[in-house]
C-alpha cells in the first residue's frame, strides 16, 4: 500500500524529510533543502529571527577573494587600456591551463621572454602544489599512526 503525503493527505508520498522523516509528496517538498515544506518554513524563520536573509549569503574569506579577483581584473584592463593610448611598447606572456592544457599567449617585442617567464613561474607553481600536497598526505598518515 502506498503512502500518502502526511502535509497534504492528497498525494502519494515520494520523499522523506530531512528534519522530521515525515512522508511527504513533490508538491510539499523542497529538493534544494531536502526539507518538507513545513520544515523548510521554520528553517526560513529562523534565518529571519537570526538578522539572516532566507537567500544564502557568503562566507567572509568569499567576498576578500571576490574582492581582489576584481581589483586585479580591473587593475589588469586600466594597464592595458593606458599601453593602448600612451602608445607604450609593451610586451606580455601568459599561459593559461584548462586542465592538463596549456595556453600560452604572447605579443611585443619581448613576447618570447616573456612566455619563457610565465612558463617557467607555472612550473614552479605547479612543483610547489605537488609538494605542498604531498607534505600534506605525508602528514595525514602520521597523524593516524
Amino acid at each position: 500500500m502506498r503512502k500518502i503525503c502526511e502535509i497534504c493527505g492528497n498525494n502519494p508520498a515520494m520523499y522523506v524529510c530531512s528534519e522530521c522523516s515525515r512522508n511527504v509528496c513533490s508538491q510539499c517538498f523542497n529538493l534544494d533543502e531536502w526539507l518538507c515544506s513545513d520544515c523548510f518554513r521554520k528553517k526560513e524563520q529562523e534565518y529571519v529571527q537570526q538578522g539572516y536573509e532566507a537567500s544564502a549569503t557568503f562566507p567572509l574569506f568569499m567576498k576578500v577573494f571576490l574582492a581582489g579577483f576584481l581589483l586585479i581584473f580591473l587593475g589588469t584592463i586600466i594597464l592595458m587600456i593606458a599601453g593602448l593610448i600612451g602608445g607604450i611598447s609593451q610586451s606580455f606572456g601568459l599561459v593559461i591551463f584548462i586542465g592538463p592544457i596549456p595556453i600560452i599567449l604572447g605579443a611585443g617585442k619581448y613576447s618570447l621572454l616573456a612566455i619563457l617567464l610565465a612558463v617557467v613561474l607555472t612550473i614552479i607553481g605547479i612543483v610547489l602544489f605537488f609538494l605542498l600536497r604531498r607534505g600534506r598526505v605525508f602528514q595525514d598518515l602520521y597523524s593516524r599512526a
